[in-house]
């Protein structure tokens, strides 16, 4: 993931709350996801190991985040696991046949997900972050991002 994505999904985990959280989570697998599969087209297989390493933490981190509950959890641990033995294959036989698998099951959990996205109202989890504004106003290289903060962020005594 270059430092544009990582970018991207540091601001959107910023505003987001929990269920908005777990698409997040989705979004990051499928771009980690997607570049072991590039990292195996150029036969770097060090970069492709890389990439399934950090896709096996996200992974790890949803089924340590289920709340057991609720019945579905028990399900969705199983998925995880079965995802992670999918990608630990691919790792293992340097090829995507895993990923295909565990990208199939993660697709329609991310899309239900979602859908629970859209109806979850909640406030996000993060207080007092920082507004970032893109404007029209080009840098020599790239579009400047304009940074708004006010005193209060952080504790408040």
């Amino acid at each position: 993931m270059d430092k544009e994505k990582k970018s991207a999904f540091s601001f959107r985990i910023s505003k987001s709350n929990r269920t908005e959280l777990i698409v997040i989570m989705y979004d990051m697998l499928e771009v980690y996801l997607e570049d072991a599969v590039t990292c195996r087209k150029e036969e770097n297989r060090d970069g492709f190991k890389e990439q399934l390493r950090a896709a096996d933490k996200v992974l790890a981190e949803l089924q340590s985040i289920l709340d057991f509950t609720y019945e579905i959890s028990a399900d969705l641990y199983r998925l995880y696991t079965y995802c992670r033995t999918a990608l630990r294959r691919s790792m293992y036989r340097f090829d995507t046949s895993g990923i295909e698998e565990a990208r199939a099951v993660l697709k329609s959990l991310g899309a239900a997900f979602r859908e629970l996205a859209k109806q979850d109202n909640s406030a996000p989890l993060m207080k007092n972050t920082e507004n970032i504004s893109y404007g029209m106003t080009y840098g020599r290289s790239d579009i400047l991002e304009t940074v708004s903060s006010d005193n209060s962020r952080g504790f408040f005594a």
